[in-house]
């Protein structure tokens, strides 16, 4: 793409993440916050932004491994008051992504859980799996949409409780509670919870099924520890294994396969987002970032006001 070294891209759409959440209770700057983004160059062009930027030459990029780069510049992560939420973010050419005709702005701001979906599931068997998505958020609903597209035989959302399964209706073939679910009947389990608490990962290595593939993607506060079953995943042969972001090498994008995705179809990842409030990093209140009831993907929309520079 014709731009220089960095660029200051405006913000058109930027999607909120529960990561967006938790930074804010600790106390970031809301300016900080912001990394599901779609702008506009300088030059005009609407692009899709990822926030990953790794820096190519460490050890684990020189593998190919660039979401293990310990020296990643993502957007949203740190307290600079750089994030989306500044209505402006500096980025590299690479980091830039044209958004496909045809694919709406606001859901090209999905590109980014997407792709760490791409990531999770890379070589997981779901044609024809049974599968389960623990989770009543909107990684899970991605997922399930995934799922379904990638042609699994049966998907089942499992929820918190009861009252969370209104909002995840349409997404699978059945939602039910995490405490309902049988044992050893799932040939892929996704777990997309994490949080302060062991039970979700728990439940997934119960729930898999022999020579099953449980992918933890949630995200654990550090201190979480689990009394991982050793010897029912060794019965069963069930594989327990982790993911982290997403890979964008000179093999493999995965944030450009997310595009392409959402391009192929937006009508199915359209329900994901519940809520398109405008926005503007001038005016007198931040942006709403707590998560509400049966609402699941907020996506603020920047648009100009008279204060706007």
């Amino acid at each position: 793409m014709a731009v220089s070294e960095t660029s200051l891209i405006d913000v058109v759409a930027v999607g909120v993440c529960g990561s967006d959440v938790q930074r804010l209770r600790a106390g970031f700057d809301v300016h900080s916050l912001g990394h599901e983004l779609v702008g506009r160059t300088p030059a005009g062009e609407l692009v899709a932004v990822r926030p990953l930027n790794p820096c190519r030459s460490c050890g684990a990029c020189a593998r190919g491994w660039t979401e293990q780069c310990p020296d990643d510049v993502s957007i949203g992560r740190t307290d600079s008051r750089e994030g989306g939420f500044s209505g402006r973010v500096r980025v590299t050419p690479q980091q830039l992504y044209l958004i496909p005709v045809g694919l709406p702005p606001v859901i090209a701001t999905l590109a980014d859980p997407l792709a760490c979906l791409i990531h999770a599931l890379y070589r997981v068997p779901v044609e024809g799996a049974n599968v389960l998505i623990i989770g009543d958020g909107p990684l899970a609903a991605i997922a399930a949409v995934l799922a379904r597209r990638r042609e699994a035989a049966h998907v089942t959302l499992a929820v918190k409780d009861i009252s969370r399964t209104e909002r995840m209706a349409g997404f699978a073939d059945l939602v039910a509670t995490a405490d309902t679910l049988a044992a050893t009947q799932y040939d892929v389990v996704l777990e997309s919870v994490g949080g302060v608490s062991s039970e979700p990962i728990l439940t997934a290595v119960t729930a898999v099924a022999p020579l099953g593939q449980v992918v933890a993607l949630g995200v654990y506060v550090p201190n979480v520890a689990a009394g991982i079953p050793v010897r029912t995943l060794l019965e069963k042969e069930s594989t327990l294994r982790g993911s982290k972001a997403y890979r964008v090498n000179d093999q493999r994008d995965d944030f450009a396969a997310a595009l392409d995705l959402l391009a192929i179809n937006p009508r199915a990842y359209a329900p994901v987002i519940t809520s398109t409030p405008s926005w503007s990093p001038y005016g007198p209140q931040p942006p709403v970032l707590e998560r509400r009831t049966n609402t699941l993907k907020t996506v603020y929309v920047h648009e100009p006001a008279a204060t706007d520079t």
